[in-house]
């Protein structure tokens, strides 16, 4: 592995929750985006910590974009806490002493023992920089955080997202849909992640965020950390150069949403759009109607949207191209979340007009009427919807401009600008260490 054996380059220790991807999970796809620019500077050994899902074989280019690879085994590193309450058999007794676990639910992994495991693996080699992706891993990074500041790599955390405010969200989503156990479970996630943002915040010595207002809220909160802002981006081999067709375009109209429907606010963008904004749109138009779900994840749940005579649910698809040359529409009718949604990115790209949620394209520098349409309620959403394939010019309008937005904005090229940029003025190491506890 590696694609620079001849060239003797500043290594970094990558840690991250999924194994890199270039389509696909958008997780996967941003840690796929930031290996790439890491792998343009300096030699990266790449450790994955799976608690967003399966390891899986690396890819072509996560091979060719590392010299190492290595993972933690999660069976084998449990918080023995957390192995005693998944042992508890009274699930009312079970969901208590999950609420009461001092630790995120996704930093179940993150022990003692297993950072010390990423230590020694990580000692086998020489690095200047230690990159950890999400808030719930920070705790592998103590061992380094500890170091006195001669011996200590540069440490920075990429959050990608601001964690309080998205369980926050999800609280609040929760609540509105009468589900008062996971209201109960993302108050007390939101509550834990607040808890490890005022622990690791500061103890980094840069902490990455891909949305401009995640970045000024934290900024705001933590006037002593320092912050990068490091957007996400879509690949140049997936824009889809073409011209979409003039006039009207003939037959359904029809919407496409793209997600990880494992995801609890993507599988809930699919419940809205088929349960709400489905019906208006049989309402406000004679117009056949089809959806297109596609994405993994709960496949009990999207079961259910299946028997629905406009609605089909595609599951995971590597190609998306033929399925965003059909559309009409891409809907991003999400709700909850935090970050930015790669998704919108994605549908610039294939140059399909993009109807949203305020939320859902929060992050992204686009503005309603511009780059694409803002609705926040499923009439709304409908109208905006059939507004798109009744008036073409203003689907090639948004098309136009957004295809512009993403070439000036969001690209590869900008994530490594950006990237270089949090990497080339380090702070003094060993600042504000005294703030953890071993």
């Amino acid at each position: 592995m590696g694609s620079h054996p001849n060239t003797r380059r500043d290594g970094v220790l990558y840690v991250v929750p999924v194994m890199p991807q270039t389509f696909g999970n958008g997780l996967a796809m941003r840690a796929a985006m930031v290996l790439g620019a890491l792998a343009r500077r300096f030699d990266v050994h790449l450790f994955v910590v799976p608690v967003t899902g399966d390891v899986g074989p690396p890819s072509d280019f996560v091979r060719s974009s590392t010299v190492r690879i290595g993972g933690l085994d999660l069976a084998r590193n449990v918080d023995p806490l957390y192995g005693l309450i998944a042992r508890v058999l009274d699930p009312d007794a079970r969901a208590r002493a999950e609420l009461a676990y001092p630790k995120p639910y996704l930093s179940r992994f993150c022990t003692g023992d297993s950072a010390g495991y990423l230590l020694e693996w990580g000692s086998q080699f020489s690095v200047s920089a230690v990159h950890v992706m999400r808030l719930y891993l920070a705790p592998l990074a103590f061992p380094f955080l500890r170091r006195s500041p001669a011996d200590r790599p540069l440490c920075v955390l990429d959050l990608d997202e601001d964690d309080v405010q998205t369980c926050c969200r999800l609280a609040r989503l929760y609540s509105e849909l009468g589900d008062r156990g996971a209201a109960a479970f993302a108050t007390a996630e939101a509550k834990k992640y607040r808890t490890f943002t005022d622990r690791y915040l500061g103890a980094f010595d840069r902490v990455i965020v891909s949305s401009e207002p995640d970045a000024v809220r934290l900024a705001g909160r933590f006037p002593g950390a320092r912050f990068a802002l490091v957007p996400n981006a879509y690949r140049p081999v997936e824009l889809i150069h073409r011209r979409r067709r003039r006039g009207r375009r003939p037959g359904p109209l029809r919407l496409i949403f793209v997600g990880t429907f494992g995801y609890f606010p993507n599988l809930d963008a699919a419940r809205f759009l088929c349960r709400e904004v489905l019906p208006i749109l049989r309402r406000l138009s004679d117009r056949e109607i089809r959806i297109d779900l596609v994405g993994s994840g709960s496949t009990a749940a999207m079961a259910g949207f299946a028997g629905r005579s406009e609605v089909e649910v595609h599951g995971f698809a590597e190609n998306l191209a033929p399925l965003y040359a059909a559309a009409d529409v891409a809907a991003v009718p999400v709700r909850a979340g935090g970050g930015t949604r790669i998704k919108i990115l994605e549908a610039f790209a294939h140059g399909v007009p993009v109807v949203t949620t305020a939320l859902g394209a929060e992050g992204i520098d686009a503005d309603d009427g511009v780059h694409l349409l803002f609705a926040d309620d499923a009439e709304a959403f409908a109208r905006a919807c059939l507004r798109l394939k009744e008036v073409p010019e203003l689907a090639a309008r948004l098309v136009a401009h957004a295809a512009e937005l993403l070439a000036t904005r969001y690209t590869p090229a900008r994530v490594d600008a950006a990237l270089a940029e949090a990497y080339g003025d380090p702070a003094p190491p060993g600042r504000n260490v005294s703030r953890l506890d071993p």
